[in-house]
C-alpha cells in the first residue's frame, strides 16, 4: 500500500523562505524558532518519502498576494513535479481577489497537467469559502473532476489573520451549490470541530484532515470520527514542514485506529478524493 500525503511542501530553503518571509508568518516564526528548523534538498524530501512509503504527496501552492503582498509559490509547485512527476501532485494556490488573471492562470495550469485541482485560503484571502469570488473555481475543479483544498483551521500567532474566513460551516453552501466538487477540509476545520464533522457527515464530497489539531483540546473528536462515522472521509495530511512528515506518519499510526480505519486514512480515501488527479501525468 503505497501511502499518499494530502498536504505536504517540502522543506528545502526556496520553500522555507517562503514561510518566513512572509508577513503572514513574521510572529509565528518569532515565536516559534521556525526559521531554525532544518533544511533538505528536494531530492532529500523524495528520499524521505520513499524511505516512509509514502507513494504520492500534494505540493500546495498558495497565492495570498493581494492581501500580504506575498509572492505566490505555484511556481515551485511545478518544480517540485517537473523534478518528481510519479511522486509529487501539484496543487496550484488561487487568488480569488484576482479575478479573470487567476482563473485563466490555473485553467492553463490544469490544461498543462501542472496542476491537478486548486488550495485556496480564505483567512489568509480575508474573503470565506462560499464567496462567489470562488464559485467560477468551484465549477471549474467539477469540469475536470479536480479536489480543491482549503485551509481551515487555526492558524496561531497570526494576528492579522481573522479566523472567521475559515469556518467550514460556509462549506454547507458550497457543497449544496456543487455537490459534486470534492472538498478537503484541511487542519480539521479546527476550532470548528463538531461542526466539521457534521460538514463531512452532510457530504459526501468532503473529505477530512487533523494535520496541525490532533493535539489541540477536542482532538480525540477527530480520532473517534476517523474510527467510526467518517472513517471513509479523513486522509493523511503531514503538514510538512510544520510538522516533520515521518513524525506526522508516526503520530498517525499510533492514535488508535483500526487496522482497517488507518489503511483508509492512508490511501483508500484519499484515491476517492483525488478523482482524476491520480492519473499519471
Amino acid at each position: 500500500m503505497d501511502i499518499i500525503d494530502c498536504r505536504y511542501r517540502p522543506n528545502t530553503p526556496v520553500w522555507m523562505e517562503t514561510f518566513t518571509r512572509n508577513p503572514v508568518y513574521e510572529e509565528y516564526v518569532k515565536r516559534t524558532g521556525f526559521d531554525k528548523k532544518p533544511t533538505q534538498s528536494l531530492a532529500g524530501c523524495a528520499a524521505q518519502l520513499a524511505s516512509l512509503g509514502i507513494g504520492k504527496a500534494l505540493v500546495s501552492g498558495r497565492d495570498i498576494e493581494s492581501t500580504y503582498a506575498a509572492p505566490a509559490s505555484n511556481d515551485l509547485v511545478d518544480a517540485c513535479v517537473a523534478a518528481y512527476p510519479s511522486l509529487f501532485i501539484g496543487i496550484h494556490g488561487y487568488d480569488p481577489h484576482k479575478g479573470m488573471k487567476a482563473y485563466k492562470a490555473i485553467c492553463q495550469a490544469i490544461r498543462e497537467r501542472r496542476s491537478r485541482g486548486a488550495s485556496i485560503e480564505p483567512s489568509m484571502a480575508h474573503c470565506p469559502m462560499d464567496d462567489a469570488k470562488y464559485y467560477p473555481l468551484y465549477a471549474l475543479c467539477c469540469d475536470h473532476d479536480l479536489p480543491v483544498l482549503v485551509t481551515a483551521g487555526l492558524s496561531p500567532n497570526m494576528p492579522k489573520v481573522l479566523l472567521s474566513p475559515s469556518s467550514p460551516l460556509a462549506l454547507d453552501k458550497v457543497a449544496t451549490d456543487f455537490p459534486d466538487l470534492r472538498i478537503l477540509i484541511s487542519h480539521g476545520g479546527y476550532p470548528w470541530v463538531n461542526e466539521t464533522i457534521a460538514v463531512c457527515l452532510r457530504h459526501r464530497n468532503i473529505y477530512i484532515d487533523f494535520s496541525s489539531s490532533i493535539n489541540k483540546p477536542m482532538g480525540e473528536e477527530y480520532i473517534k470520527a476517523a474510527n467510526g462515522c467518517l472513517a471513509d472521509k479523513f486522509v493523511f495530511s503531514s503538514a510538512n514542514p510544520f510538522v516533520d512528515v515521518a513524525n506526522a506518519l508516526e503520530q498517525v499510526k499510533h492514535i488508535g485506529l483500526s487496522q482497517e480505519n488507518l489503511e483508509n486514512m492512508l490511501s483508500k480515501n484519499a484515491l476517492r478524493l483525488l478523482g482524476s488527479a491520480w492519473e499519471p501525468v
